[in-house]
C-alpha cells in the first residue's frame, strides 16, 4: 500500500509538471538566477526547465539508492552547479552523476554517513568535461582515499575544498600532476598534523589553505634535486596551526610564492632571514600571535616585500626579555626597503625620542601606516621624518594630547590622518602646518576630549569651512567635554563672546595668583595641624609603595608567569574542560597551562606539575565527583591549599563543575571549599555570568597582606 501511494505521488508529480512548475513549499525557485532548492523530501522532484543551479539540502535519503534513476527528474535540466548538503545519503551508485553533461561545480556537504569510497567511484564515471570545482565539506570524514581525483575527466577541476572534515593527514600522490588545470586547494578546518607531496609529484596549483589544523613543522616543498614541487604557488594559508619555529629555508623552493599567512599560532621566536628564501614575496599576514617573544634583526629581510600585517600580537617593542633586546630597533625594517605597508596595531611602542625614529627610519617607500592602539602617549618630530611617500597614516585609540607642528612636515603626499579617540583638547593654526591642511582629503579627530575654550575658535572657524572630510560622524562625534557646563555640546555650535576671549589684565592675574598662593600656604598650615595622623599614614603609604618599586616587596601579576592559569581536572571531565573551558577563556586571550598539551615526555609528573604551577598566575580547580575520587587530583588540591596559603584566596578559582556528594567530600575539599569562594557551573540560564565571572576572576590581581614595615 506504501508503495503503490509512493508511486502515485510521483506519477501525479509528473502529470502536473510544466516548464515552469517549482514544488512548492518544499521547492523555492528563482528564474532570474535559474536556481533552486529543495528540502523535506524522500525523492528528487521535476524542477522548472529555467533551473541550472540546484541545492538538494536536508532532504532523508538515507533508505534511497542514489543513483541515475534517482535522479532521472533532473537530468533534463542541464544542471551546471549540484549541491548535495545534510540529506543523511549513505552510498552513491557509479552512474549517479553520468547524466549530467554540463555540470560544472558539485559540491557535498553535511553528509557523514557517505562512503567516501561508493563516492570516489561515482567520480570515475563524470561523464563531463567541464567540472571544473568540486566541494566536499563539512563530513566529518577521518579518511579520505587517496585516489578520488584520479579520474580522468576530473583532468579539467580548478578548485578542490576538502575543508571541515577530520582529516589528519593528506596526500598528494605522483598523478596531481595531472591535474594541469587545479589552481586553489582548501584543506581547512581538519586535524592535519602532516602534509605529504609525492617525490615525484608538481602541483600547479596557485592558492593552498592549510588554516586551523594541527600542523607543527611547515611542509617540505622541494624535491630531490631541490626543485620545486609547487613551482607556482602565489598564496599559502598556515593560520591557526600549532607552529611553534620556522626553521631555517622552511620555505624554501617556493619561487612564485606572493603571500604568506601565519597568523595565530605558537611561535616564539621570529629568525633571522625567514623570509629571505622567497623571492616574488609580496605580504606578510603574521597576527594573533601572543606568545612572540623576540623577532631577530633581519627577520623581515626581502626586497620584494610590500605589506607586512602585524596587528594583535601584543609584542612588547617597548620592554626586554629577560634583559635582552627583543627587536633590534635600527635593523627590523631596514632589509624591506620596498615596504608600502605596515599594520602594527594592538601591539605596544614606546614613546620615547629614539625608538620609533630608527624603525622607521628606512621606509622610505611607505605609503599606509597603522599605529592604532599601541599605546603611544607622545609624537615627537623625528618620529616619521623619513616617510616622506606616507598617504595615509591611524593613529587612532592612543593617548597622544599634542605633537610638535613639524612633526608631519616631511609627508609630502599626506591624504589622510587618524587621530580620533585620543586625548587631544584642542588644535590651533601651528598643529598642523598649511601645507599639510592644503593636501589633506581626510582628517579624523573625532571623540577627543576637546575642551572649549578661546583656544579652541581656530579650529572651531576650520571645520566650518574646511573642504576636508572630517569622519562619517561628524559633526556629532566632535563634542566638548570641558569645562563641564559645556560638556556635550558640539564644538562647532561652540559660540563664546568677543567679551569672553579678551586678553585679561595681567595685574589682576598676578593679584590672583599671589592670594592663591597665601590662601594654600594658611590652608596646608592648617591641614598639616589637623591631620597629622592621616598625613603620617600616607607616608607609610608612600614608604610601602618605594619599597614595593625596590623590589623588597613584589607583586605577582599575569605578565611575570608564562601561564594565566594552571588547570587541576580529572580525565572524566576532560570534554566539558577541553570543548568550552579552554577554547572560551583561550579565545579571550588567557592563556592555559593544561597538562596533555604542556606537560613534558619522560618526566616525572610531580616534577612536571611542580614545575608548570610555578610557571602559571593562579591555578583553577574544577571539581566534581569524579575528581573527588581521583588520587592525583588529591595530591594536586594538597599542593594548591599550600599555595593559597602564601599568596592568599585570590591564587585559586575553584569551579564546582557537578556537586560533590558527602561520601566523596574529603577534608581536602572540604577545608578549601569552607576557606575559599567557588564558581558553580549551571548550563542555560545565567552560564553568559558564570563565564564572565571566570574571567573577572582570572584577571584579578593578587591581593597583598598587611605587613610591618
Amino acid at each position: 500500500m506504501c508503495l503503490f501511494g509512493s508511486v502515485l505521488q510521483t506519477v501525479n508529480t509528473r502529470i502536473i509538471t510544466t516548464d515552469e512548475f517549482c514544488f512548492e513549499p518544499h521547492c523555492t525557485c528563482n528564474k532570474k538566477k535559474k536556481s533552486a532548492t529543495c528540502t523535506g523530501l524522500d525523492y528528487v522532484p521535476h524542477v522548472p526547465k529555467f533551473v541550472n543551479e540546484l541545492e538538494l539540502s536536508h532532504n532523508n535519503f538515507s533508505d534511497v539508492n542514489i543513483s541515475r534513476w534517482f535522479l532521472s527528474n533532473i537530468t533534463k535540466n542541464n544542471i551546471k552547479e549540484f549541491k548535495l548538503i545534510g540529506n543523511s545519503m549513505k552510498e552513491v551508485e557509479n552512474d549517479v552523476f553520468i547524466d549530467f553533461i554540463s555540470l560544472k561545480s558539485l559540491t557535498i556537504s553535511e553528509e557523514k554517513h557517505l562512503n567516501v569510497t561508493s563516492l570516489r567511484n561515482a567520480l570515475f564515471f563524470v561523464n563531463t568535461t567541464h567540472l571544473k570545482k568540486i566541494q566536499l565539506y563539512g563530513n566529518c570524514w577521518k579518511l579520505f582515499p587517496f585516489d578520488v581525483f584520479e579520474a580522468i575527466s576530473l583532468r579539467k577541476v580548478t578548485s578542490i575544498s576538502l575543508e571541515e572534515n577530520q582529516l589528519t593527514e593528506f596526500v598528494f600522490p605522483d598523478w596531481y600532476t595531472e591535474l594541469k588545470n587545479l589552481k586553489r586547494i582548501n584543506l581547512s578546518k581538519n586535524n592535519i598534523i602532516v602534509l605529504i607531496l609525492g617525490n615525484n609529484v608538481k602541483l600547479l596549483v596557485e592558492k593552498i589553505d592549510l588554516s586551523r589544523n594541527d600542523i607543527v613543522h611547515i611542509p617540505t616543498f622541494c624535491d630531490k634535486m631541490n626543485k620545486s614541487k609547487v613551482p607556482k604557488l602565489q598564496s599559502l594559508i598556515l593560520d591557526g596551526n600549532a607552529i611553534p619555529y620556522l626553521y631555517p629555508n622552511c620555505f624554501k623552493c617556493l619561487p612564485s610564492l606572493q603571500n604568506i599567512s601565519l597568523h595565530a599560532n605558537r611561535l616564539t621566536v621570529l629568525r633571522n632571514n625567514t623570509f629571505s628564501e622567497l623571492p616574488q614575496l609580496k605580504h606578510v599576514y603574521f597576527q594573533f600571535n601572543y606568545q612572540l617573544k623576540t623577532i631577530e634583526p633581519t627577520a623581515f629581510n626581502s626586497t620584494s616585500l610590500i605589506s607586512v600585517h602585524f596587528g594583535y600580537n601584543n609584542f612588547r617593542f617597548d620592554k626586554n626579555n629577560n634583559k635582552k633586546a627583543r627587536f633590534n630597533a635600527e635593523n627590523i625594517f631596514k632589509h624591506s626597503p620596498s615596504l608600502e605597508f605596515l599594520d602594527l596595531t594592538n601591539n605596544y611602542l614606546p614613546s620615547d625620542k629614539t625608538t620609533l625614529g630608527l624603525m622607521f627610519a628606512n621606509l622610505e617607500e611607505l605609503k599606509y601606516l597603522i599605529l592604532q592602539t599601541v599605546g603611544l602617549k607622545k609624537l615627537h618630530p623625528n618620529f616619521f621624518r623619513n616617510l616622506i611617500s606616507l598617504e595615509k597614516i591611524i593613529l587612532q585609540g592612543n593617548f597622544i594630547n599634542s605633537w610638535a607642528p613639524e612633526t608631519f612636515d616631511n609627508m609630502r603626499n599626506i591624504k589622510y590622518i587618524n587621530l580620533r579617540n585620543n586625548l587631544i583638547h584642542a588644535l590651533n593654526k601651528s598643529s598642523l602646518s598649511e601645507n599639510i591642511l592644503h593636501q589633506l582629503e581626510k582628517l579624523d579627530l573625532a571623540k577627543n576630549p576637546f575642551t572649549c575654550t578661546c583656544d579652541l575658535m581656530w579650529f572651531r572657524n576650520w571645520i566650518r569651512t574646511t573642504k576636508v572630510n572630517l569622519s562619517l560622524d561628524f559633526p556629532r562625534a566632535y563634542t566638548c567635554n570641558f569645562p563641564a557646563e559645556m560638556r556635550g555640546r558640539l564644538v562647532i555650535k561652540y559660540n563664546p563672546t568677543p567679551e569672553s576671549c579678551e586678553p585679561t589684565n595681567p595685574f589682576i592675574i598676578i593679584a590672583v595668583i599671589l592670594s592663591s598662593f597665601a590662601f594654600m600656604v594658611i590652608s596646608v598650615i592648617l591641614l598639616a595641624y589637623k591631620c597629622h595622623t592621616y598625613i603620617r599614614n600616607y607616608c607609610y603609604m608612600m614608604r610601602l609603595h618605594r619599597l614595593r618599586k625596590q623590589g623588597y616587596l613584589r607583586l605577582n601579576n599575569s605578565e611575570d608567569f608564562e601561564f594565566h592559569a594552571f588547570v587541576v581536572y580529572c580525565d572524566a571531565d576532560r570534554e566539558w574542560v577541553h570543548s568550552e573551558f579552554i577554547k572560551r577563556l583561550e579565545n579571550e586571550r588567557i592563556k592555559l597551562c593544561v597538562h596533555h598539551r604542556e606537560f613534558e615526555p619522560g618526566v616525572p609528573i610531580t616534577e612536571n606539575i611542580d614545575k608548570y604551577m610555578n610557571k602559571s598566575w593562579k591555578v583553577v580547580i574544577i571539581m566534581s565527583n569524579d575528581f573527588a575520587r581521583s588520587d592525583w587530583c588529591q595530591w594536586e588540591c594538597d599542593y594548591v591549599q599550600e599555595r593559597r596559603r602564601r599568596q592568599g584566596k585570590d591564587a585559586c578559582v575553584l569551579i564546582m563543575l557537578k556537586a560533590i556528594d558527602a561520601y566523596h567530600m574529603t577534608s581536602g575539599i572540604r577545608s578549601l571549599l569552607h576557606t575559599t569562594p567557588y564558581l558553580r557551573y549551571k548550563k542555560g540560564i545565567g552560564e553568559a555570568l558564570f563565564w564572565q565571572a571566570v574571567l573577572n576572576t582570572l584577571r584579578r590581581p593578587l591581593s597583598v597582606p598587611p605587613m610591618a614595615i
